[in-house]
C-alpha cells in the first residue's frame, strides 16, 4: 500500500513538473502565448534544451544524407507516429531473416521506443553486412520531445 508521504511527494513532484511546463509560456495582451527563453536550464522543457552532442551529430549527418535512421519498433507502434527521417525496419522482421535493402555502407542509427530493442537489432544488422551501426539510448518519445520531427 502506498504511504501518505510517498503519495504527497509524488503529487508535489507532478505539480512542479506541470508548473515548469506552464512557466515556459507567458500570456501577452492578445491572449496568445509566447515562449519565454530566459528560464534557467533546469526549468526549460526538453524541446528548449540543446541537443546532446551525439544527437546533434546525428541530426547533421541525416540532413547531409551521410547517415540513415532505422526505427526498429513494430508496425502497430509506428502507425501511431514515427520520426520523419526514420525508415521502418521492425526487429521481428530482422529476427525472421528480413534483410533491409538500404545502403549498408552508410552510418546507421537505430532507435526504438525505449532504447532496449536496438541492442538486439544492432548485431543482426551487422551480421547482414551493415558496416557502422549505432544503437541510440533515446527512444521515440525522447527524440520527439528533443525536437526531432515526427510524421
Amino acid at each position: 500500500m502506498v504511504g501518505v508521504r510517498s503519495l504527497s511527494r509524488a503529487i508535489v513532484s507532478l505539480s512542479s513538473c506541470i508548473s515548469i511546463r506552464a512557466a515556459a509560456y507567458t500570456p501577452i495582451a492578445s491572449r496568445a502565448l509566447t515562449r519565454r527563453t530566459n528560464l534557467p536550464p533546469r526549468s526549460r522543457p526538453l524541446c528548449m534544451l540543446a541537443l546532446p552532442p551525439h544527437l546533434e551529430e546525428m541530426k547533421e549527418e541525416l540532413a547531409s544524407d551521410a547517415a540513415q535512421l532505422f526505427d526498429v519498433r513494430e508496425p502497430q507502434e509506428t502507425a501511431a507516429g514515427r520520426l520523419k527521417d526514420a525508415k521502418v525496419v521492425p526487429l521481428s522482421e530482422l529476427q525472421n531473416g528480413f534483410t533491409p535493402t538500404f545502403d549498408k555502407t552508410k552510418l546507421t542509427y537505430l532507435h526504438c521506443a525505449a532504447g532496449i530493442r536496438v541492442h538486439y537489432a544492432a548485431p543482426i544488422l551487422e551480421a547482414m553486412g551493415f558496416e557502422r551501426v549505432v544503437p541510440l539510448q533515446e527512444g521515440y518519445g525522447a527524440l520527439k520531445s528533443l525536437g526531432f520531427e515526427s510524421s
